[in-house]
């Protein structure tokens, strides 16, 4: 039994909620019955907030957030009993736009002490800050950190950061108590997914002292789950909770939560993050035993709920399916995609918090920039589905190109910049355009840098970055003005990896990458070329980009302050109609199947013989059909060589002639 529903399905429903839910030995229903107070266990759920706080937008409509979730506890609260109901959060909380920026994570943890989290659990981006700021915010956070994973590998026996797991009793009508255990697992892929140098020994050192217990199979994460989950059983729990931040979708697929249920025993509730989906799932574990998965989306689109009935022994979870049914609210009148009222109302005091940090952040970051005369998109038209992950936008074009510019204005001849999709967190919507509005773009201040690399390393990395088509990824690569290639998505990647890390490309595989051009010349493999990209790949060799970290680096300025002198100096303070397609400029396509082999023309009318040129003149070669597949090419090329017995000159001529038609 498995239900997954999209905003898409939402939204078709308009003013009708639908609910996905999974539920042990009960109906199918969405929230947990107030005739089950006194007896139930509540477990309320939040994951990959990334700064959404609940803030009110530029329309004047405040969605769901931290006031509306603190309302809503306290009315669980009132109904269950205040020691019957958890509040937990699955991790990325602390990074997302400029509030997270500017505090580096502190507002948010403020934020989130004032609403009352319990238990807590590191995502990969509670690292961004690096490693000194993240201890900081764990020591003023009031909430639990947990993590039967995260190690410092310092010690000859690596030691974990974070006690693996937690044990809460709650009362039961009848007496006694049960006894629920959390345990908390961060991905491994957080070694990339985050900033690498933040587990380094040094900057002059890059051995990495932290892990996450990362090997080639998964089983050592599996191990380390399956350990804490013993040691919870013995110690008494009832129930084990999994506070998880490994994801599905686009995550390694032995790290990810479906594949680790599957290897572990003893778990009930697996409470999901990273991958920003919104799930209730049934799997079962390695002894067959169903265990629920549930993930709640991302930036508050949703929170969820799992309801643990000792008393009739059942499990149930539920989330809204990307709207806030849970706190009952109504859709705002001709726009579904935003909040107007809710029934439980806004906790006052968070509320007051919550202000307070957003008018802080205005004062330092109202300047305005320029102005767009276009919007530019980070999200898909439902405002929720990543687009820049998953193909070119117009806002990847733009600042992609803004890298470059940035290099060429310190008077770097720079070819090609990068930015990946996993870095540009905001859409830029017309009208003013404000020093704010572009930190959300690249809220990392990630530093850019420039580099020199072969052709090949970058056809490599174009490679790598198609190669979770046509899943979304944070690591798909937006690219700037000049260079242009074409995605096969029908055929398998050859990129070879070891868990989350690049190890190769396999040569017995065909390359979805094809007819990359750079000015309308083909990459060639055995030229340097000069890349402008952020340190996290070209130092880090973040996201697994370890080919383009082989030379040494020049440091330019900030991400966000390139967008900012780009709209300044380089577009006179306007983004204008060259960034109007919201698909961008045509420099990613992707294809499906080979190019069609054109049929030659028809042979044209015999003509007299005097007046028929030599069958070797080449002054009316026959041409070529342009194929997408290089070998089809040469043959051809070779074959109207033979026929037409002519110089290397003409052959040349038309085989570029050929290459036009096929760009």
């Amino acid at each position: 039994m498995s239900t997954e529903l999209s905003r898409r399905q939402f939204l078709a429903g308009a003013t009708a909620f639908a609910f996905g839910s999974a539920v042990f030995g009960l109906p199918r229903r969405a929230f947990a019955d107030d005739a089950q107070a006194g007896s139930a266990i509540v477990i309320l759920h939040t994951n990959d907030v990334h700064c959404a706080v609940g803030e009110a937008d530029e329309k004047g409509a405040t969605p769901l957030g931290y006031s509306a979730l603190a309302s809503y506890v306290a009315d669980r609260k009132s109904v269950f009993g205040s020691g019957n109901v958890t509040l937990v959060d699955a991790g990325d909380a602390v990074q997302g736009n400029v509030m997270g920026t500017l505090t580096q994570g502190q507002a948010l943890v403020d934020i989130m002490n004032s609403t009352g989290y319990d238990f807590v659990i590191p995502g990969n981006h509670e690292f961004d800050y690096g490693m000194p700021q993240f201890n900081h915010l764990v020591g003023s956070a009031s909430a639990t950190y947990l993590s039967c994973n995260f190690t410092d590998k310092r010690p000859e026996v690596p030691t974990l950061m974070f006690a693996p797991y937690a044990i809460q009793s709650y009362p039961l009508t009848g007496g006694g108590t049960a006894r629920v255990a959390f345990v908390g697992v961060t991905t491994p892929a957080t070694l990339t997914a985050s900033s690498p140098k933040s587990f380094w020994r040094s900057d002059d050192d890059h051995t990495c002292v932290y892990g996450f217990c990362e090997d080639d199979t998964g089983a050592a994460l599996a191990a380390a789950v399956q350990n804490a989950v013993d040691q919870a059983r013995t110690a008494g729990a009832d129930y084990v909770v999994l506070l998880a931040h490994l994801g599905q979708e686009g995550s390694p697929d032995i790290w990810r939560s479906d594949a680790l249920a599957k290897r572990c025993r003893g778990i009930d509730v697996i409470i999901d993050g990273h991958s920003h989906q919104e799930y209730v799932q049934v799997k079962q574990d390695a002894e067959g035993k169903n265990v629920i998965i549930t993930q709640t989306g991302t930036q508050f689109s949703s929170v969820g709920q799992v309801v643990i009935n000792p008393d009739s022994g059942t499990i149930s979870a539920s989330t809204p399916a990307f709207e806030a049914t849970l706190l009952r609210e109504a859709r705002k009148s001709g726009d579904p995609a935003y909040v107007q009222e809710a029934t439980f109302g806004r906790d006052a005091s968070v509320q007051d918090v919550i202000n307070k940090k957003v008018a802080d952040v205005k004062a330092q970051t109202g300047t305005i920039i320029g102005k767009s005369e276009v919007d530019l998109y980070a999200f898909e038209d439902d405002d929720y589905t990543w687009a820049v992950r998953a193909h070119e936008t117009n806002l990847g074009d733009f600042v992609t190109d803004a890298y470059l510019y940035y290099a060429t204005n310190a008077g770097v001849m720079a070819d090609i910049a990068f930015v990946n999709g996993g870095g540009v967190r905001a859409n830029l919507n017309s009208g003013d355009v404000t020093k704010g509005d572009l930190i959300n773009v690249n809220p990392f201040n990630n530093q850019l840098c420039y580099t020199s690399v072969s052709g090949q390393d970058l056809l490599d990395a174009l490679e790598l970055s198609a190669s979770s088509l046509p899943e979304s990824s944070g690591d798909f690569l937006q690219v700037s003005e000049g260079l242009e290639f074409v995605i096969r998505t029908d055929i398998d990647s050859p990129v070879l990896r070891s868990g989350s890390t690049f190890v190769g490309i396999d040569d017995t595989k065909e390359r979805r990458v094809r007819r990359a051009k750079l000015h309308g010349k083909a990459i060639d493999p055995q030229a340097a070329y000069t890349l402008v990209c952020h340190s996290y790949y070209l130092v880090e060799g973040g996201g697994s980009y370890s080919m383009l970290c082989k030379n040494p680096v020049t440091l330019l300025g900030l991400d966000n302050d390139a967008l900012m002198e780009y709209v300044q100096l380089n577009l006179h303070g306007v983004i204008g109609q060259e960034y109007a397609n919201a698909a961008g400029q045509g420099r990613i396509a992707t294809q499906v199947g080979p190019d069609p082999v054109r049929k030659p023309d028809p042979d044209p009318e015999p003509k007299q013989p005097e007046t028929q040129p030599p069958a070797n003149d080449a002054s009316d070669p026959k041409p070529l059909a342009p194929t997408g597949d290089d070998g089809t090419l040469k043959a051809a090329s070779a074959a109207v060589a033979a026929a037409a017995a002519v110089g290397a000159a003409a052959v040349a001529t038309a085989h570029a002639k050929t290459e036009d038609e096929r760009a």
